[in-house]
């Protein structure tokens, strides 16, 4: 038998019942805390035969109730009894977000919007088993490209950090290489300063920071969240002038290394494709998100519309024959800011 208790506020007594269950650095509280602060937060226990199985966050905003857990994999039978709660106990909430779900949904009113793919890779016991799993020309370049840099630089050294031991100026260094490197590519930055400082303030709790450092200088660095033997990467970044040694990757796998030798059994790549991605072996794991409405409303079908329109648009975007006015934005782009 299925009983719901909902309170509000954060649960940070069930702190490590979230971790355990959904090993997610989005579903913590201390995530919730730094990056919903504008929020009403509240928090449903839900029990199966008087068993804790699932403890759902949502915060409330104007008519929006959005669930805060993410990357999660949970039943379809409990979201639908999460939403029927919602919608019974406020009567101002008219839409529910569902942001990332491992899982596919067929619910009533449900509009499904396009998402990035989580990209996870899977550590084997040992690097060295890691390193065969290597394509050639990868296992090839990776290893010449850390004889040079060794010869080259005989002080360079690999760093870590975790949790209060991170200093801001790491932190900021770091996405001050990303930011530079983007612009060199003519993509604008995706990084702002309420993004600075909020991963900032999470790193002093599950934060991981993984950097080589070069006479003093860091030319390359991950800033990542360890949970539950898992790791998750959101900013990686090299400085070009070191690109003949291939510094981003070389941390890379650096951290995978070290992650190895720790025990952790994952690597969550995060949102977006790239060739980095690829050729160290992260594979793409299907993301959804939802938006759940009360009523069959005007806005539910103006969703319904936009959603059709923008997905037919996506395939488009990522077909050949955009290349090249793709090609010319960027162009643009890395010309302005050289101004």
């Amino acid at each position: 038998m299925i009983s719901i208790e909902c309170y509000s506020g954060l649960p940070i007594e069930y702190e490590s019942f979230l971790i355990e269950r959904y090993n997610s650095f989005i579903t913590t509280c201390r995530y919730i805390e730094v990056n919903y602060s504008s929020y009403e937060i509240n928090y449903m226990l839900i029990y199966e035969n008087d068993i804790l199985i699932e403890l759902i966050l949502f915060g409330n905003k104007g008519n929006t109730s959005t669930c805060l857990n993410s990357l999660v994999d949970i039943d379809q039978d409990i979201v639908a009894e999460f939403t029927k709660e919602i919608f019974e106990k406020y009567s101002s909430i008219q839409k529910i977000d569902i942001v990332a779900s491992y899982k596919e949904y067929l619910l009533p009113k449900a509009v499904s919007c396009p998402k990035s793919d989580d990209h996870i890779l899977n550590l084997p016991q040992t690097i060295d088993d890691y390193y065969l799993e290597l394509g050639y020309h990868t296992r090839k370049n990776i290893k010449n490209r850390k004889v040079r840099l060794s010869r080259d630089y005989p002080g360079v050294s690999f760093v870590t950090k975790y949790g209060d031991e991170i200093e801001e100026n790491i932190v900021n260094k770091i996405i001050q290489l990303n930011c530079n490197r983007m612009k060199k590519k003519g993509i604008i930055p995706g990084i702002d300063y309420t993004y600075k400082n909020n991963i900032y303030k999470y790193s002093q709790y599950y934060g991981c920071v993984a950097y080589l450092e070069i006479d003093g200088v860091i030319a390359a660095g991950c800033i990542a969240t360890i949970l539950n033997k898992e790791i998750f990467l959101h900013v990686i970044a090299h400085d070009d002038s070191f690109s003949k040694y291939n510094v981003g990757e070389v941390c890379i796998f650096n951290l995978i290394q070290f992650s190895i030798e720790k025990g952790i059994s994952t690597v969550h790549f995060l949102w977006g494709e790239t060739e980095l991605k690829k050729r160290f072996l992260a594979k793409p794991h299907l993301l959804f998100t939802y938006v759940l409405f009360r009523s069959y409303s005007l806005e539910y079908i103006l969703r319904t519309v936009k959603t059709i329109f923008f997905s037919v648009l996506s395939k488009f975007g990522y077909s050949k024959l955009t290349q090249p006015f793709k090609n010319a934005i960027k162009f643009y782009r890395k010309k302005s800011w050289k101004v």
